[in-house]
């Protein structure tokens, strides 16, 4: 199974693509670490958005699309422009999107043996949520 983790930040969604296949983790080399809506007024720019991020996960053979909740409100409540990002990505046909909760992360990583962090897997540092995300998903799913 191969997922794309997504943290939403403002106007970007930073992706970490993780794959588990015979017993094992991967995380492919990705031509891109985040995409970024520039103009989220107009339709265009959100539609831009939308297909190319679904070009992206089409191009990696992603299987699902796994989103990190945000708080809607409070001090650390999402951006506004965050959610707009999260409804133009769970409406995209060619992949299944799921929004989870850090909690649902959180004992997905307690079943881990070891919990690697971005860097040692090859990543951006930034992209440390995004891959926690996909690693928390699929210890969920496969353990």
């Amino acid at each position: 199974m191969r997922v794309c983790g997504v943290e939403l930040t403002g106007n970007e969604a930073v992706i970490a693509i993780m794959q588990y296949k015979n017993g094992l983790y991967d995380v492919p080399p990705v031509r891109t670490t985040k995409l970024t809506l520039t103009d989220p007024i107009n339709t265009d720019p959100l539609k831009k958005f939308q297909f190319d991020f679904a070009q992206l996960m089409k191009d990696y053979q992603v299987d699902r699309v796994i989103i990190r909740q945000r708080p809607l409100k409070g001090k650390f409540a999402g951006h506004t422009l965050s959610f707009k990002i999260e409804g133009a990505l769970q409406l995209i046909d060619s992949v299944q999107v799921q929004v989870i909760t850090p909690d649902y992360i959180k004992e997905g990583l307690k079943k881990a043996q070891n919990s690697p962090t971005a860097v040692e897997l090859g990543l951006k540092k930034f992209q440390e949520q995004a891959m926690l995300t996909a690693f928390g998903y699929l210890e969920q799913q496969v353990g």
